[in-house]
């Protein structure tokens, strides 16, 4: 049975967020969240399989504990950021549209002789984005990151994130979903903007296989085991964090302009011109921007930033919000 929201004295007309006022909007944004694709992983050897492939530890995922990872490549390259459910038949694997063929088809070559199925799940099920949400009747939200609360027709999993930020999984519907009549509606680059200030390291096709997972600070999130054993990629992954070695790590930073393809930039320092990183990914909203950086760790300075293009932007460190 579809859940419904309890009335709330917040509902109004949708309007358009930006970054000055994205915190001061109060409650019930929903957000359809194209940008995400779902695969199942099912089968009797779904666990060992998993736990051969990705950073995380699959023993320790529940039905109510979900946890973000990395799928290596044998040099341990992050292919792709995961979030991973359980759900009664296996698992859920979310990550960015643009590399679900690319995972599917390298995660096959793993399979073998194993008794595990993976399955495109794009057109079964929907994922939502809900921004500070009002109780929900005979639901309960958790309230502990990468935590997960479930029924049969909804699973919410708590993102980390000052303001109340859940990713939700519903099967697809052909009539408008439950959440709307008492939402406000958000666009997907909303959305992304809260996944990068929050510092969630998703990224597209292009920055495929160029970092390890410390980079991205994937093993902060609690995605990297480092106790579990052996599985693709895990011996530079290990090797890195018992060494000390990662010499680039992932920041925030924004700027006070609307930058729309400045991917390709580089990220250097203003005086000397050195190139100290590279952009992971970026998002703008209203006239700011929200880039997420992967820098050169070299010391504590703080370093002048200037994105590598005609305008030479200047690019301001922040605190994860």
């Amino acid at each position: 049975m579809a859940l419904k929201l309890r009335p709330s004295n917040y509902f109004h007309q949708p309007t358009a967020m930006t970054a000055d006022n994205r915190e001061a909007n109060p409650a019930n944004i929903l957000y359809k969240l194209e940008h995400l694709a779902a695969i199942e992983v099912t089968g009797e050897d779904a666990s060992p399989f998993l736990q051969g492939q990705l950073t995380c530890n699959i023993n320790e995922i529940t039905d109510t504990k979900a946890s973000i990872a990395a799928f290596c490549n044998p040099k341990g390259r992050v292919i792709s950021t995961l979030l991973i459910i359980k759900t009664q038949p296996g698992y859920i694997l979310l990550l960015p549209r643009s590399l679900s063929e690319k995972v599917l088809t390298k995660l096959r070559i793993y399979v073998l002789r194993s008794k595990v199925h993976l399955t495109d799940k794009n057109d079964l099920l929907m994922l939502w984005g809900l921004y500070r949400p009002d109780p929900m009747e005979g639901f309960s939200l958790p309230d502990v990151d990468f935590h997960c609360s479930s029924n049969e027709t909804l699973i919410c999993i708590k993102l980390p994130s000052p303001a109340p930020r859940f990713l939700c999984i519903t099967p697809a519907q052909a009539g408008p979903h439950p959440f709307a009549e008492n939402f406000n509606h958000g666009s997907c680059d909303e959305w992304r903007y809260g996944d990068i200030s929050a510092g969630l390291p998703w990224f597209e096709a292009e920055q495929s296989e160029q970092y390890i997972p410390q980079m991205l600070t994937i093993d902060q999130l609690g995605g990297v085991s480092f106790d579990k054993g052996c599985y693709t990629g895990q011996e530079i992954v290990a090797r890195t964090h018992y060494l000390g070695k990662a010499k680039r790590h992932l920041f925030l930073a924004e700027c006070n302009r609307c930058l729309r393809q400045a991917s390709d930039f580089a990220v250097k320092d203003a005086e000397t011109q050195e190139k100290l990183g590279d952009i992971l990914t970026m998002q703008a909203l209203g006239g700011t921007t929200r880039l997420l950086l992967v820098l050169q760790t070299v010391d504590g300075e703080t370093k002048n930033l200037i994105l590598d293009d005609l305008e030479h932007t200047p690019l301001t460190l922040t605190p994860f919000k």
